[in-house]
């Protein structure tokens, strides 16, 4: 598990094997699992662009996202 949904639901990385991890999800509000055939690396960015239609993801604000310095 690396992650969660603001709704609760698990972000996890499934092996798939050859060194292949890609993006599942359990929706805790749906009661279920979204598996993917999209690898982490490109499934994030394609995420936050607001590439990839999800449903039960919040929408992210259109880039470029502005940065805060945490000290």
């Amino acid at each position: 598990m690396w992650g969660n949904t603001v709704e609760g639901g698990q972000l996890l990385l499934a092996d798939r094997g050859g060194g292949r991890w890609t993006v599942s999800v359990f929706r805790r509000s749906w009661h279920d699992w979204h598996e993917t055939d999209v690898e982490f690396g490109e499934w994030l960015p394609w995420m936050l662009a607001g590439e990839i239609e999800t449903d039960w993801m919040p929408e992210w604000p259109t880039p470029p996202y502005e940065l805060e310095l945490v000290e």
